[in-house]
Formats: C-alpha cells, structure tokens, sequence
C-alpha cells in the first residue's frame, strides 16, 4: 500500500502537507488538499475516517468465540458483535471451537496471544472460571453468551428458556403426541429449555433424547424410529428441526409438525413453526456492553432476554379452517364471490403489499385486488356508497373527520379488536386509528420526515477547507433551516462551479399542492409557530409565517426543480447524486437501496430535521363501511398491518407499524433510519396541526388550498404576504360552513 512519502512525492508536496490531510488538521490550502486528495487516489490509497486508527500502528480488539459460524443462529450473533464494534473502531478476532474443548482452550492461549482487550464467548467448557482464568485474572472483560457462566460471577448474556417453552406450549393443542429433540443438556440452555417443556406440557421422559455429537449423533434417527406416532416434535435449534424432519421423513414417510427455537429473521424457514430469539441483538447488546466496561470501567452486568413476541408458522398446504394458537395467523372460512376491494393511493407499502398478496389468498383462499387512485381522488372514491370498498387506506391528516364516514369501527366487527394493537408500536399517535374514543383503522405504513446527506461531501477534507475559507465556520450537517440554506448554496454548481454536486438540495413543492405544504409547515413550526387566532385557527400572517416562506422561497433557488414529478423521482435524483441533501419522507427512502445505477448506495446519511420538527406521515387500513364481507375484511387488515408479513413488506422496500420489524437488525442493517423512526416517532408532529380541533373540516382539502397559494409565492405570482393571507381566507371560510 502506497505511504505518506509516496503520496507526497506524487502530489509534490511535503510529508508534513499530507500528514495534516490526512488527520484533517487546518492549515492547508484548498488547492494542495485537492493535490493530496488527488495523488491518493492514483496510488489507490484511502482517505476515510478509520484512517487515523490505522496510523496509530495499534489494533485494539476483542475476541468472539462460537461453536459454528455456518449455524445461522451464530452468524447472526457474529453480525451484531461486528456491528458495535466497529461503532467502537475495534477489531473482531472470530475463532471457532465446533463445541469441541481442546479447541476452545487452544482459541483462549491464541486470544492471549493476540493481547485481546476482551471476550465474547459461547463456551463449552465446564470450568469456565478455571479455563477463562488468564483474562479474569486480569480484570479482562469476559461475556458468556447463549450459555450461564459456571458461577454467578461471571456475566452471562442468554435467553429466557423458560418463556421459549411456555411460548412452544401454546402452540401444541391438548392431547398431541409430544417428542422432544435438544441439543447437548451439558449447555445450560439446553437444559434449561428441557426442563421448562417438562413443566408445561405432559412430555414421557422416553420422548425426549439429547443429540450430543451434532450430525454424527443417532438421537434423530432414534426418535423417529422409536416415536413414528409423534404429533409434534419440539427441537432445541433450527438446525435439530431440519435433522429431525429428515429422520422422521425417511423412517416414516412424512414429517410431524415441527417448532423449534430458531434465530429472528425476516424470511423464516417456513417448514417449521419457530420461537425465534433475536440473536443478534444479543450480539450488539453484549458487545456494547463489553465496550461500556472498557471505556467506563465498570463491572461487567448479567442480562436475560425474551423470546420475539412472533410465532411463525409454515404455511399451510391448502386453504382450511384452524383455530387461532398463540400469535401465529389464522385461516379463515373461503369466501365466494367476487374479491375483496382495497382502496388505496400508490406508496412503497402499497406496491410490496401486491408482492405480498398471493400469499394470503393462499393461506385463506380469500381474493383481493388492490386499486390505486391519485390522493386527490382518494376521499371521493371512499365515500361511495356504490363501490362497496372492503378495505381503504387512508393518510392520518383526514381519519379523525372522515373515519365515521368511510369506515366501520372495528369493535363492531370484532370484540377483541383493541387487543390486535399490542403487536404495534406503541408510541404511534392515536390519529392513525381513532377518532374520538372510536377505533376505526390499524396503522399501517407510518413515516416522518429526514433530512438524508451524501456522507462523503460532509467528511471531505477538501469541501470542508473550502467551506470554511468561504464563510469562516465548519461544515457541518445543517440542524436550522438558515444552516441548511447556506449548506445548500455552498454544493449548488451554479453558485460555486467546482461544486461536485449540480444542486445543493432537492424541493417537493412541485410534486403536489400538499407536498408543498408538508415542506412549509416544519419551517413554520420552527419559526415560532404554528400560532393560533382566538377562533382556534391557525393564524397564517404573523412575523414568523412571512419569514418561513420568505426561507423556503430562497431555498428553492439551490434546489433541483427537475427531479419532482413524485416523491420517488427525488429520492432517485438524490440516490444518483444530483443534489448533496433531500429532505424526504423515509417510507421513499427504501429507493436508495433498490434503485438501479445508484451512484453511492453506501454513502448516506440521515439526521433529524432541520429544527426538528419532523411531520408524521403515512397510512392506516380500515374496514368500509359499505362491505359486504367485513369480517373478511378485518382479516385482511390484520394480515397486512400486522406481524405476519411485516418484515416481508419491509424487506421489500416497505414499511410497517409492527413492532417486530424494529427488532430485525438484518432489516435495519439495510434500511437504518428504520430504527430511528422507532425511537423518535413520538416525538414527530401528527396532522391535524391547522386548527385546534374545535371545528371539523377536512384538513386535505386546507393542505391542498395552501398549498395552491404557497406554489404561487415560490413561482413569483404573488408575494408571500399576500398567498398567506388568501390561504387564511379560505380557512375562514370553512369555519363558517
């Protein structure tokens, strides 16, 4: 790899200019930052972030080891120690014992050797203290994972075995045939989760054998051969259900129904029903902890964690009644007759829902057809007493006054409605499916807005020179509307001609009368306002009204105005590299990782809106109130909204309001400003926000009126002043009506 000295040579200039580069020291010209910058790049040499940690010549690591790197259930803690650690800027040293211990104890001398500053470890060692000894004598952090320590003073990170087993014992109805295949009892967990199913189900102590040498044991075999009358056989691991299904297949000619404690994924193995554990969610947990321990000093501290709240279940083999069992899906009676109809306006979720839908025609034998309408249609359509719509989806701005109108309320159709919302988060704002004290719809694709940035612009050396020589303060990642206007202007070409990028950011005023709104109202709310007159409307003509349009209208000129037929075209002219910054709705922003031709997939940022003050956004499902077949109905917005296919649509570019996706570390690996919706959703701004709600109006149709006015001031056709106060006029008027 090419040195500091060869870099300076190519670049002519001195070690000590590139030195000063390369720690992103002041003092360096532009001009010789874009020499380095260039010189590097022809020797192949990389400027990021981590490379001041490799000049230190000093590699701080921890050590992980596992039984297996090619059991999924492993891999996937692998993956989340990974993760913290390099949030940590440390090294993994992965060794793997196959649950033998003379390699266990061979990877512990290797790790001494290494001068590792910690360990993580699925041990199968009997004497952990003992064998564990040359780190805990000297005060080395260790973490046992999956498996309890032999002593209450070492720190363990496993799983609760006892709910995994009440969880199985809610699937197996009274009466089955129970066998039982775990893994080695000599592993804690094992044994644990053995115990656990003897107390809760009536399980013969004959039924249930121990595979203790991996595929090399008989137990399988043994079990199928000895209990072909097995109605259920429980497995300690997806990889005991797979060898149990093959014993069992070849002795008898088919399968039992198999549940297994498996890894959470976002595509489950449907061949069997799981009890899945977030293994790595373990991983980050205990790796973060380990950090914690190294950085702070603090002991080391114990922790236990539940099973997923989702029993996946295989899919049936034809469509046919069954009774609902713990959480898993239900299919319901075939119904006759035309399909069910789903109103809805086209989004991401939307077009992953249609992926999805075979699925439960399969499971139910209940068509559906979906039919998008443009927005401004949306409202018209639901209110046809002709169409019949079965299911309609619609925006949180219009439930709370159009609810009673378009649908039924879900306690009339079903009892126990209220209790499907435990699967939800449960921070989402009750204007996704009330109105009133009424329920009326299930949340279903919720958003908030981002403000997404190109990595590499903000961390460049040179950029971050050059902005600096220009306005005397350093780039930074814009957190008020005036930084983001300057931010904006600063990589727009026709501003600055040697801008990398031809906009500094993108507007959506374009693509609708009420995305234009969306993008006013933040920069109004951060202003000041809203603030109301004493009727209880939004007052429109203050100070601070004027001057966020005022904003908006100057940050329309460093924006790209070519790429805003839709929202998704902007997250596309974004993704391409058309512009620096994008303010976006995040259900859009699953098109930076699918799009063809991405320019920089891998160089995106995101943080809170400028102000942050980020609008809420997004749709609910509920059930028409003109359906023929409303029971069918609310199955299918249980289905869609719910748990069953919530990281299917996620996966696919969409997004859901069940809980259970926030819990998939490989879902957000890909998408992660998923898990910053999960965390601050209660703190964006729910719509309706234009009036106090002492009169009822409809709030799409004031959207799409201010909107009009709005995109008359930024195309010139009349003054701030005047669009604002013509938009308070049309207010007026609907509290008169």
């Amino acid at each position: 790899m090419a040195t500091m000295n060869d870099i300076a040579k190519e670049a002519g200039v001195s070690r000590g200019t590139v030195s000063n580069v390369l720690n992103g020291r002041g003092g360096v010209s532009y001009e010789k930052i874009r020499l380095v910058e260039e010189a590097a790049a022809r020797l192949g040499y990389s400027l990021d972030q981590r490379a001041s940690t490799l000049r230190k010549g000093v590699s701080e690591s921890i050590a992980l080891i596992l039984p297996d790197i090619s059991e999924k259930k492993y891999s996937e803690l692998y993956m989340g120690v990974l993760n913290s650690a390099k949030r940590f800027d440390f090294k993994v040293c992965l060794y793997i014992s196959g649950d033998q211990p003379c390699r266990e104890k061979a990877a512990i001398l290797e790790a001494m050797k290494e001068k590792v500053m910690g360990v993580l470890t699925v041990s199968c060692l009997e004497s952990k203290v003992s064998e564990y000894a040359p780190f805990l004598s000297q005060n080395l952090p260790v973490i046992f994972l999956e498996r309890l320590g032999d002593s209450q003073s070492l720190c363990s990170y496993t799983f609760d075995m006892t709910e995994a087993a009440r969880l199985v014992s809610a699937v197996i109805p009274p009466g089955s045939r129970v066998s039982v295949l775990t893994g080695s009892v000599s592993f804690p967990d094992q044994a644990r989760f053995r115990d656990a199913l003897m107390r809760f189900l009536p399980i013969e102590e004959k039924r249930i054998l121990e595979n203790c040498h991996g595929e090399l044991s008989p137990a399988s075999y043994q079990l199928a051969s000895s209990f072909p009358d097995t109605d259920y056989c429980v497995a300690g691991s997806r990889h005991l259900a797979r060898l149990a299904e093959n014993a069992f297949t070849r002795f008898t000619g088919k399968s039992p129904h198999i549940i297994c404690l498996a890894p959470l994924s976002p595509l489950p193995d449907n061949r069997f029903i799981q009890i899945q554990l977030n293994y790595r969610y373990l991983g980050i947990s205990a790796a973060d902890e380990l950090m914690r321990s190294l950085e702070e000093k603090l002991p080391l501290r114990s922790r236990v964690f539940a099973p997923s709240q989702t029993c996946h279940r295989p899919k049936t083999t034809k469509a046919s009644p069954q009774k609902t069992v713990g959480d898993c899906a239900v299919p319901a009676v075939r119904l006759n007759g035309p399909p069910l109809r789903m109103l809805s306006h086209n989004t991401p979720t939307v077009t992953a829902l249609k992926t999805l839908i075979p699925q439960f025609v399969h499971d139910t034998g209940i068509p559906v057809e979906i039919v998008t309408v443009p927005l401004s249609q949306l409202l018209v359509k639901a209110l046809s007493e002709e169409e019949r719509w079965d299911i309609i989806r619609v925006d949180p701005s219009c439930l709370s006054l159009m609810a009673p109108k378009i649908f039924r309320p879900l306690e009339e159709i079903a009892d126990d409605a209220g209790s499907y919302f435990a699967y939800f988060l449960d921070s989402i704002p009750e204007d996704y499916f009330k109105s009133g004290k009424t329920l009326y719809a299930c949340p279903f694709d919720i958003s908030m807005q981002l403000l997404f940035y190109r990595r590499s612009l903000f961390e460049s050396v040179a950029q971050q020179r050059v902005f600096y020589e220009e306005y005397g303060k350093p780039l930074k990642i814009p957190s008020t509307y005036e930084e983001l206007e300057t931010v904006a202007r600063f990589f727009t070409r026709a501003c600055r001609p040697d801008s990398p990028t031809p906009y500094g950011s993108s507007i959506a005023a374009y693509t609708s009368q009420t995305s234009v709104t969306s993008e006013y109202l933040p920069r109004l709310i951060s202003a000041g306002g809203p603030v109301y007159t004493p009727s209880g409307m939004i007052n429109l003509q203050t100070q601070g009204a004027i001057s966020a349009l005022e904003g908006y209208i100057r940050f329309s000129k460093f924006a790209d105005t070519s790429h805003t037929h839709d929202w998704s075209e902007i997250a596309s002219g974004f993704v391409n590299g058309s512009y620096a910054t994008t303010i976006l709705y995040l259900h859009y922003a699953s098109r930076f990782i699918r799009a063809e031709g991405a320019a920089f997939n891998g160089d995106i940022g995101f943080a809170p809106l400028p102000g942050n003050n980020s609008l809420l956004a997004g749709g609910s499902l509920g059930v028409g109130r003109y359906s023929r077949h409303p029971k069918e109905a609310w199955q299918f917005v249980r289905w869609a909204a719910g748990p069953d296919i919530a990281t299917d649509l996620a996966m696919l570019g969409g997004i859901s309001s069940a809980a259970i996706v926030y819990e998939q570390h490989e879902v957000i690996d890909i998408y992660p400003w998923l898990s910053y919706l999960a965390e601050h959703i209660r703190d964006g701004i729910s719509r309706p926000l234009l009036s106090f709600r002492s009169f009822s109006y409809d709030q799409k149709e004031f959207e799409y009126q201010l909107g009009k006015n709005l995109l008359d001031a930024l195309n010139g056709q009349r003054t701030p002043q005047k669009a604002l106060a013509d938009a308070q006029a049309y207010l007026k008027s609907l509290s008169n009506h």
